[in-house]
């Protein structure tokens, strides 16, 4: 399972682990967590760290964080036995 840990207030996001939905190279919840990663990875003013089966993003445009949110919630919605979706809101 992939977790998604979105604080918009940094703006951020973690992701930790594998969907599990298929095989490795096959896996349709994978594939579309990922082009929903990289997106996010290729915005402008974004930082991003990767690690085997770890994401870690911050900064960039709070308005790109939350389109991607859209997606990502949508998807956690529909597989939520490969994917779980954690939204917190750190105070400044």
């Amino acid at each position: 399972m992939t977790t998604i840990r979105y604080d918009p207030g940094l703006p951020g996001m973690d992701f930790s682990g594998h969907a599990g939905a298929g095989p490795r190279g096959g896996d349709p919840v994978c594939a579309a967590l990922s082009i929903l990663l990289y997106t996010l990875a290729e915005s402008p003013g974004v930082r991003a760290r990767f690690g085997d089966g770890r994401a870690r993003l911050r900064g960039g445009d709070p308005a790109v964080y939350e389109t991607v949110a859209r997606g990502l919630r949508l998807l956690a919605h529909s597989e939520p036995e490969h994917v779980r979706w954690e939204e917190t809101q750190h105070e400044p």
